[in-house]
């Protein structure tokens, strides 16, 4: 008998790589990816993928400002999309089961596109800060077949306004196992996890964040060592010459330390396809990052991130962030003297570190959702029927 054929659809790089965490867990399964934003290049090894794709600006940050809606627009969104649903109806018939990741927007275009049965794993939103709305819960209802949320408050919530949810586990917490790569850094070194995030716009953190990072160094006797977590496609030519007054140098690796930033500041080491050594050696975490900064919450780590106007004034992604995380994660004025400031703060209060990493802990949940959901996911491509009692929180 043929595997049952699944078709994964997600909507940026942190969504791709959660989609991984659930599929590489699954057994018996056909698997294709259709990435809505970008190239999917976390689906590699074990998912193909199919369907139209292209790069946008935003990198799927669309709701974050209107300006980020029409570059995209401008970039051939709208076309994109229409191919996309286009796709989708012609080839429905070829899958026993449709899985969006990440927002409403797979679930909209893969609903537009007639794909059935369809399950959403949602990682954007949450009861502790922007539940879904009315209008998302009717969109659930209507093209969905389960709901698998990030928590029980929210899938309780769904339930209410009779969607089918549930809360599993959460499944970014899955796949973090070190990997024993070389990060370039000595046993004894303190480390601060650089996270400037998978999208376009990680080319102009790294710069931003290494002025705070050479404030910190020179007001501490012993800096703590850099250690940047970046996604695959990041490119290291582009964005090594876009660091003023840092010289790139690389190290010959493929995976680990890659490169190494050499400037005003201690050595900082450019890490690719070892992200769960970079959370796991550091102490604490800071950059403009999504999946990533929760990731590094519910490992315990503390995050600080910047925003123009701090906590007073949170952006649409970061404000959504702020409430998921809660005080695991602190937002400072987009200035390298408070960045600095709040950095050394806690480096030097190890208290204050596991009050707010038991809050990040809290948040996120055990491991252990990927293979919950990949079990879940594998009953329903073979047509069973899930009970109640076949969708409850992990041991």
């Amino acid at each position: 008998m043929n595997a049952p054929r699944v078709l994964l659809l997600s909507n940026g790089a942190g969504e791709d790589a959660i989609a991984r965490e659930v599929a590489c867990r699954t057994k018996g399964l056909d698997l294709e990816a259709l990435p809505l934003v970008g190239q999917g290049v976390a689906y590699e090894g074990v998912a193909r993928r199919v369907g139209p794709r292209r790069s946008m600006p935003s990198g799927g940050l669309i709701p974050e400002a209107l300006g980020n809606l029409l570059r995209d627009l401008a970039g051939g969104l709208a076309g994109l999309v229409l191919r996309q649903v286009a796709w989708l109806r012609s080839q429905r018939r070829n899958y026993r089961l449709f899985v969006a990741v990440g927002d409403l927007w797979p679930v909209v275009v893969a609903g537009l596109g007639g794909a059935r049965p369809l399950v959403f794993i949602g990682t954007a939103k949450s009861d502790h800060h922007h539940p879904y709305s009315a209008l998302e819960a009717l969109v659930l209802r209507l093209f969905t077949v389960l709901a698998l949320v990030r928590d029980e408050p929210t899938a309780h919530s769904l339930r209410g306004r009779r969607v089918r949810a549930a809360w599993v586990g959460n499944a970014m917490m899955d796949g973090l196992e070190v990997t024993g790569a070389e990060l370039g850094v000595a046993p004894e070194e303190v480390c601060l996890a650089f996270l400037p995030g998978s999208r376009e716009g990680t080319y102009a953190a790294l710069p931003r964040m290494l002025e705070a990072y050479t404030v910190l160094a020179g007001q501490m006797d012993s800096a703590p060592r850099a250690l940047v977590g970046l996604a695959p496609s990041v490119d290291l030519e582009r964005l090594g010459g876009g660091c003023p007054g840092w010289t790139m140098v690389t190290t010959g690796r493929e995976r680990g330390a890659v490169a190494e930033l050499r400037g005003p500041a201690p050595p900082v080491m450019l890490v690719q396809k070892a992200f769960p050594d970079v959370l796991r050696r550091s102490t604490v975490a800071f950059g403009l990052a999504g999946t990533a900064h929760e990731q590094a919450a519910g490992l315990g780590l503390p995050v600080v991130a910047f925003e123009p106007g701090g906590e007073s004034r949170l952006g649409w992604y970061r404000g959504r962030q702020k409430g998921l995380l809660g005080e695991a994660l602190r937002v400072v004025e987009d200035d390298p003297v408070e960045v600095a400031a709040e950095l050394r703060r806690l480096l030097e209060d190890p208290a204050e570190r596991a009050r707010r990493g038991q809050v990040g802990r809290e948040r996120l949940g055990p491991p252990g959702g990927g293979r919950a959901m990949a079990d879940i996911l594998e009953r329903l491509a073979r047509g069973e029927v899930l009970q109640a009692g076949d969708l409850g929180p992990p041991g």
